[in-house]
């Protein structure tokens, strides 16, 4: 089918008629003919005409569209699973998955050279990669063994479509056990199972193995254990995981925890038992350890060995501990007796490393302020002080004098929320204002006895919602530490403050819902400063939050006195995970800051890294703003590493850090020994309405049969498009013809003598 339409010039008929009209207008200035006769008028005027017409013509442009039917080549992709999870064995056979898989492809090898006279027939095998399959005559070139230590089927799946881009496909076969092992797939199984379905290629998923049979896939596995803690020496830390129980039911399972002391010393924790009630049951496990000094430490939770375990590598999983320092003595000052300081003070009591002494100053005895605390706010022995509800005139000038000269000298300072604190308690113009992180209104001032002024306070329900990743704030993994908080139970209330101090150091670390700051941090000569606007935590103890409100309480006042795992150190080194596969790609940040926590950009970097032999490796490092960041293309061997950073300001040495982390000794093809035949079932069934589906290895050669007799339609239609002046050789052309009609006009004038 064809058709012819005008597409003219600037899309404009008027502009076409137009210059027309001017064209032929010119006509009418006639040339002095002299004695020429009036058939040599005609010829003249109608080679002008024919210089118009051509002119409109190409102005036109007139376009053919014409609807061409071409055979198109058809092709049947086979792809086979060559990972060494084929090994294992065949469900209710004594063949392995690959002998099988092997058997049913030969058992097809007829009916393909039959189908090839019609169809093209590209054979694949996959693991971590694709690779093209000879076939000659019935007899394919399939290798003795499957040996592919990684199974990417979306990857090479992706990678067989796109080398036969351009051909029309009778369907694809993909067998295999459908396990996916590849730890960061370039391209995922439902990204290609889209794209089969938007291209309506069939794919035929032709499973092998067992499914969760309690004779072939026995298997015990210690699963979902964090890969690294931090916490403060003398803290109970629960160790959370789950063991994976298959073909075991009702069968008591030992688990122990073995823990690796800074000194080599090891230390076992357990075992307790498990009991799996159902096939294929993840039984949770928890294992409580106490660290008793600071250090690093490596925990290897592991389930003991079952008899008939296909895999035995699975059993155990390790982790880093990281233990900070404690032990400290804090001043506790108060000026009611409320909520918030019993349950703080009971907090801070459970930790064995912290003495905390607490003081009343009870506000009904105003009339004897201020009191001589000259004694406890001078004593070196204390570490951090804190300030509850309490005004500033039960202090006086003297003790606020002595405080602030002790967080100058480098103790810490927590200040709490309350209705006579901060500017409400009449701190502006004391000595403490100086070192607090915050801007108080020289109107703010809440009198004794007075109905309390709720322009100095924010009514709750207030959710605290942390602005920044940092010691204080990190309750839980980076991952959950925001659900976490916001799970909390909102405060009751909050201080209002003037506005945070624009200085070095001066950050908030929490906000409410509406942008009020409600935790700030800030520095003060050598000492820090915690300003907390709420005073209603104790909400959090009391509605199923006990182990977030102490370890909240615990972090600040660590925090306060340098013994948190970002600050402890001017050079850091961070990793989003400490557990990598074979030949995974590592990546870490790295840095360096000042004691008050702000990046020093002028410094130097310079990392390392050490593998399972030994020897240390120069890394690259790229400059991301106030950071730098690197990475190890690949890890192969299992074993421990580490990353080492070294910084220099202006050529002096500032610091070093390091950071450890574990590849797998692990067979990730057998780790799991059961198939997965279900993750293949719904790949095919994104293709269902091309005619997609999961098929049993004994019905494939009816598969290929119904393809043999029935192949898809080998004809397309293409529609054609030819345009006057859109080739080269027609633009020639009618530059040619413009110019023979003009050369014939004035050849002809000249010899009449009109030239």
């Amino acid at each position: 089918m064809s058709y012819w339409y005008l597409q003219p010039l600037g899309n404009s008929y008027a502009l076409v008629a137009v210059v027309a009209l001017v064209l032929i207008s010119l006509l009418w200035v006639r040339p002095s003919y002299g004695r020429l006769g009036a058939r040599g008028r005609r010829v003249l005027a109608g080679l002008r005409l024919a210089v118009i017409g051509l002119i409109v013509l190409a102005m036109l442009r007139p376009t053919l569209i014409s609807t061409v039917r071409r055979p198109q080549t058809s092709v049947l992709i086979l792809l086979l699973d060559s990972s060494r999870s084929m090994q294992l064995p065949e469900a209710g056979s004594r063949q392995s998955r690959w002998e099988s898989q092997v058997a049913t492809i030969q058992q097809a090898a007829p009916v393909l050279e039959q189908m090839s006279e019609k169809i093209e027939i590209r054979t694949y095998a996959y693991d971590r990669e694709l690779y093209p399959i000879d076939r000659v005559g019935r007899k394919f070139a399939l290798p003795d063994e499957p040996l592919g230590d990684l199974t990417d089927i979306g990857t090479n799946l992706h990678e067989a479509l796109r080398r036969e881009m351009g051909k029309r496909l009778a369907g694809v076969v993909l067998m295999g056990d459908g396990v996916q092992t590849a730890f960061d797939p370039p391209v995922e199984l439902a990204e290609v199972g889209r794209e089969l379905e938007r291209l309506g290629y069939p794919l035929y998923a032709v499973p092998f193995g067992a499914v969760g049979d309690v004779v072939q896939a026995r298997d015990v596995a210690v699963e979902n254990l964090q890969d690294q803690y931090t916490v403060f020496v003398k803290n109970e830390l629960p160790i959370r995981a789950t063991v994976r129980v298959s073909g075991y039911l009702n069968t008591a399972i030992p688990v122990e925890l073995e823990v690796a002391k800074p000194d080599g010393q090891v230390k076992q924790i357990g075992p307790i038992e498990i009991v799996a009630t159902e096939d294929n049951q993840q039984v949770p496990v928890e294992l409580r350890y106490v660290p008793p000094e600071p250090g690093r430490y490596r925990l290897t939770l592991r389930a003991a060995e079952q008899p008939g375990e296909l895999v035995t590598k699975n059993n155990e999983l390790s982790a880093y501990l990281r233990v900070l320092e404690g032990g400290l003595r804090v001043l506790y000052l108060e000026g009611q007796l409320r909520n918030e300081q019993m349950f703080l003070r009971r907090s801070l009591a459970a930790s064995p490393d912290i003495d905390l002494d607490f003081i009343w100053i009870d506000p009904r005895l105003r009339d004897r302020w201020p009191i001589d605390l000259s004694d406890p706010l001078s004593d070196p022995d204390y570490d951090v002080f804190v300030l509850g509800d309490l005004d500033a005139t039960a202090l006086g000038e003297t003790n606020l004098k002595l405080l602030a000269e002790a967080i100058d000298r480098g103790k810490g300072l927590l200040l709490l929320g309350g209705y006579h604190s901060f500017g409400a308690g009449g701190y502006r113009n004391t000595p403490l204002a100086d070192v607090m992180p915050i801007e108080m209104d020289r109107f703010e001032r809440q009198d004794f006895d007075a109905p309390i002024r709720r322009d100095l306070h924010l009514e709750g329900p207030i959710v605290m919602v942390p602005q920044r990743d940092h010691p204080i704030v990190r309750l839980a993994a980076e991952a959950d530490n925001r659900r976490l908080w916001e799970s909390l139970p909102p405060l009751s209330g909050a201080n209002r403050w003037a506005a945070v101090k624009d200085a070095t150091g001066v950050l908030v670390l929490a906000e409410s819902e509406a942008g009020d700051p409600l935790l700030v941090v800030g520095q003060y000569g050598q000492g820090r400063v915690v300003a907390m606007a709420g005073d209603s935590t104790w909400r959090w103890w009391m509605l199923g939050h006990e182990t977030e409100h102490k370890r909240f309480w615990r972090q600040a006042i660590l925090w306060l006195v340098r013994r948190d795992d970002l600050q402890q150190k001017d050079v850091w080194v961070r990793m989003p995970q400490r557990r990598f596969f074979p030949g995974a790609r590592v990546p870490f940040t790295a840095g360096a800051s000042a004691a008050s926590g702000a990046p020093l950009t002028d410094a130097q970097l310079s990392a390392h890294w050490i593998g399972p032999d030994g020897q240390r490796r120069p890394l690259a490092l790229r400059r991301e703003a106030d950071q730098w960041s690197g990475a190890i293309e690949a890890v192969d061997q299992p074993g421990d590493y580490s990353i080492e950073i070294s910084a220099e300001l202006e050529g002096e040495p500032i610091g070093t850090a390091d950071s450890e982390f574990l590849v797998f000794d692990r067979d990730l093809e057998l780790s799991n020994p059961a198939a997965d035949h279900d993750q293949l079932a719904r790949l095919a069934a994104m293709t269902s309405e091309a005619g997609g589906r999961l098929i049993a290895p004994e019905q494939l050669l009816g598969v290929l049969e119904e393809l043999r007799d029935q192949p898809p339609e080998m004809d397309i239609e293409i529609q054609t498009k030819w345009q006057l002046g859109d080739t080269s050789r027609d633009a020639w052309a009618l530059l040619l013809l413009l110019v023979a009609l003009l050369t014939t006009e004035w050849t002809l004038r000249k010899r009449w003598g009109m030239v």
